[in-house]
């Protein structure tokens, strides 16, 4: 035994009666037995219950309960209904359109515009990914809507040319370029 537990003493401080035990539940049964009740005797609460009050009760429960007609308001107004029918439609209109087929297309020669098709010439041969010399520039040169070919300029005087030229080009060295 370690020398810390020999100083505890075997010695209980508590006792308990001799025969304690051994009579409890008798005398726990004769308390029960006796004539003196563990309530009060008196019977008198200090209440009171007026005369006749349980005869007519009755009468006066029902007379309260009695359902009155209360003024009902609606929280969902027929006008709020026909909002919310409306919205409905157009989003299955618009549900309609998004999904609604439609024939496929293919572009041809005739859609495209002969004024866009010059301007992608001019800008291709302007940005250098295009090139062309004088005589198939001519051939996709259009007026009024009509191509005009290298043999619309055969009827042209040079004359008349070279006038024009000097007198609507400020710096002539872009012609000898």
């Amino acid at each position: 035994m370690s020398p810390q537990k020999k100083n505890i003493s075997n010695h209980s401080p508590f006792k308990v009666p001799e025969n304690y035990f051994e009579n409890l539940e008798e005398r726990m049964m004769q308390k029960f037995d006796d004539s003196k009740s563990l309530l009060p005797s008196e019977k008198n609460s200090g209440f009171k219950v007026p005369d006749s009050y349980f005869e007519n009760l009755e009468d006066k429960i029902l007379a309260r309960s009695a359902k009155k007609e209360s003024k009902v308001i609606n929280l969902f107004k027929k006008e709020y209904l026909y909002y919310a029918a409306a919205v409905a439609a157009l989003f299955i209109m618009m549900i309609g359109d998004v999904f609604k087929t439609r024939p496929e297309y293919t572009p041809g020669w005739d859609d495209l515009e002969i004024s866009a098709m010059e301007n992608y010439i001019d800008e291709g041969y302007e940005m250098g990914y295009i090139e062309l010399n004088t005589s198939d520039y001519s051939e996709f040169i259009s007026k009024n809507e009509q191509l005009i070919d290298e043999e619309d300029f055969n009827d042209i005087n040079s004359e008349a040319a070279f006038d024009y030229i000097d007198e609507n080009i400020d710096d002539p060295s872009f012609i000898l370029d």
